[in-house]
């Protein structure tokens, strides 16, 4: 069994403590006493799990090949306005419109509990 420290994060026993980030970690567990939604706004995802902004920027990029970057390609290839125009819009639109999306889903589904 490996020895953890107090976060329940592995020890590593051959680096010295560092003292900014003991300082930081005290910060924190006093916010996070204080007001619990900061914590849970400011705490790493759990492991094997992606973070929002993980999630954000794969979702953005799928979305945006998958609906920008094909019909765009296609409509050039096939001379398709629509599907030219469809994909231009989708790659200007989808970069920015599906994380924002997925915030606002993420809000919904894992609301900041009082």
């Amino acid at each position: 069994m490996d020895p953890h420290d107090e976060h329940g994060r592995p020890a590593v026993p051959d680096r010295p403590a560092d003292p900014v980030a003991e300082r930081f970690g005290a910060i924190v567990s006093a916010l996070a006493q204080e007001d619990p939604r900061f914590a849970r706004r400011v705490s790493a995802p759990a492991p094997g799990r992606m973070g929002a902004g993980n999630l954000a920027l794969v979702l953005g990029l799928v979305a945006t090949v998958l609906l920008g970057a094909v019909p765009l390609v296609l409509g050039l290839h096939l001379g398709s306005v629509v599907l030219a125009v469809v994909g231009a819009v989708g790659c200007l639109v989808l970069p920015v419109g599906v994380p924002l999306l997925l915030r606002t889903v993420l809000y919904r589904v894992r609301p900041l509990r009082r």
